[in-house]
């Protein structure tokens, strides 16, 4: 139990200070003339094209997650179809379904081949992104990714006492979380902004745009930028981790708006990079990449490998922009675990390194081939 709230407060601690930096990197783009408007540019971007469509469609899974039913039960009765579920439970946009089958293996629920089906299916809050950006690709990828989780948990099925012995589960530990301050009128105010937000980006996916000018300004610039911003406040301010945040809320409102306001923030950064990139290498940045060649995917692959949702969600930004081809998603996909592997992190580091390994063998395969067959 001392171990557990250790790494907790450890998490907790890092959490907070990676706020900060990424707070105090932002003021810095924004006071140096060069480089403004690119972080202007990217957070109005940002929320239009990603922001609207993820908080709409978080608020209609997270309506939905309330009307769910005893699941480690089900799985009880149904000790056969196990596997196949744990992956269902992981392809689930968001970590949310993924946190709940890793919290069954540490009760003995479940087995570890369950574990590796459900970490090779999910790809965490990055999902959303994927859905709401090119739900053409997300119809290929997503499916892919359910059925080679299915598939690699059979395999493993025969050896899974001897890849990764069974864990004793622990009890509970008396952890307690931070407490959230922010008002819940901010939260109402943001999610009424999300409706003009949801049309402009409809407007854009289009293609099509169009300005209010009012004193000089583009007032659909000013709303989309200032918005940005406060995604970025709501995330900085708010106490709890991203964990946290698809685990522990019971209040769709506010569970809504955290998780969009995370993943916005790293969206934001993904986009900035691109930008700061291109700006340096002097519009080139594409010839670069290409110098990569067949690299690209096992680089994503391993990107995939960093606990948390952050990366991954950086990953498939560039893939929705066009940077990276889709044999890297379809490999960032299958071996990235999103949130769900801090819970194993902290109970058994040895086992969840082993499942993320695990992981990588069919993500490169799966990859690779997609890179020269399609």
């Amino acid at each position: 139990m001392t171990e557990l709230l250790l790494s907790f407060q450890k998490r907790l601690e890092y959490f907070r200070i990676s706020k900060l930096i990424i707070l105090l990197v932002f003021v810095i783009i924004f006071a140096l003339e060069e480089t403004r408007e690119l972080l202007i540019s990217s957070s109005q971007d940002a929320y239009i094209a990603v922001t609207s469509f993820v908080g709409a469609t978080l608020l209609v899974f997270y309506t939905l997650e309330k009307k769910n039913f005893n699941i480690p039960e089900y799985i009880k009765k149904n000790s056969k179809l196990e596997i196949p579920i744990c992956a269902l439970l992981g392809v689930i946009p968001g970590c949310g379904g993924a946190i709940m089958v890793m919290s069954m293996y540490t009760r003995g629920i479940v087995s570890f081949s369950s574990v590796l089906a459900t970490l090779i299916s999910t790809m965490g809050d990055a999902a959303f992104i994927l859905i709401a950006s090119k739900p053409q690709a997300a119809l290929i990828i997503l499916p892919i990714t359910l059925i080679i989780g299915i598939v690699t948990g059979y395999i493993s099925l025969p050896f899974s006492d001897k890849i990764a012995p069974s864990i004793i589960p622990k009890k509970n530990s008396n952890i307690i979380l931070p407490t959230n301050k922010i008002p819940t009128i901010f939260y109402k105010i943001w999610l009424y902004l999300l409706i003009p937000a949801v049309i402009l980006g409809l407007i854009n996916a289009f293609n099509l745009s169009f300005e209010i000018p009012l004193f000089g300004y583009d007032l659909i610039g000013i709303f989309a930028f200032i918005a940005a911003m406060s995604c970025l406040i709501m995330w900085v301010f708010n106490p709890l981790t991203d964990i946290q945040m698809a685990a522990v809320h019971e209040n769709s409102l506010r569970k809504t708006v955290d998780t969009t306001c995370f993943v916005s923030v790293w969206v934001i950064t993904a986009f900035l990079c691109f930008e700061l990139i291109n700006l340096f290498t002097q519009g080139r940045m594409f010839e670069y990449l290409l110098f990569f060649g067949p690299f690209i995917p096992l680089m994503a692959i391993l990107i995939g490998f960093i606990p948390g949702c952050g990366p991954q969600i950086m990953i498939t930004s560039m893939f929705v922009s066009g940077q990276i081809p889709m044999a890297a998603q379809i490999g960032n996909s299958i071996s990235n675990d999103g949130d769900a592997l801090f819970p194993a992190l902290a109970i058994s580091a040895r086992v969840a390194i082993l499942a993320t390994l695990y992981s990588a063998v069919p993500a490169i395969i799966v990859a690779y081939l997609w890179y020269y067959l399609v």
